[in-house]
């Protein structure tokens, strides 16, 4: 895969619609991925799994981003800068299978993981990462994608295991 579909965190300044590449250098090799999610928590950004130059991946990696506000006396326009450090997070309990193209949304502490993909097969569950305690939950629900009645539609059951 062409590197440029990998690692490239921007930074937008709405009001100029300039767009700028922040991170280090020296960690963009190490951290590069495609088909990942993203959620942000206050001052930090999480990312769950997608695709690196080995496969696809289980990894949380939480990036704090660090804000500053700077004055520019020239201009007097406030600007923000954002620096990327990543800080390594060790996750209890068991994480979902290697995957990409999923969904992840925050409610409360929680980062709920939905379906993916990783080349062989398609996921159809839901994993929660309870960021108070660093852990997996027990998954407790399963879904069972089917194809819909309305052409490119689908429909899903829920079922308690």
């Amino acid at each position: 895969m062409p590197d440029s579909f990998f690692f490239a965190l921007i930074n937008g300044l709405l009001d100029k619609l300039i767009w700028h590449t922040v991170g280090n250098p020296q960690e963009e090799d190490k951290y590069r991925r495609l088909a990942h999610s993203s959620t942000q928590i206050g001052s930090y950004l999480l990312v769950f799994g997608g695709y690196n130059n080995q496969g696809y991946s289980t990894d949380v990696l939480l990036y704090n981003l660090g804000e500053f506000l700077i004055h520019s006396a020239a201009s007097s326009n406030l600007f923000y800068t954002v620096t990327l450090q990543y800080e390594p997070r060790k996750v209890l309990g068991t994480p979902p299978s290697a995957r990409g193209y999923h969904a992840a949304v925050l409610a409360d502490s929680r980062i709920f993981i939905f379906g993916g993909f990783n080349d062989v097969r398609y996921f159809d569950d839901v994993h929660t990462l309870d960021l108070a305690g660093s852990s997996y939950l027990p998954q407790v629900m399963s879904f069972e994608v089917m194809e819909g009645a309305r052409g490119d539609g689908s429909q899903s059951d829920v079922s308690d295991d």
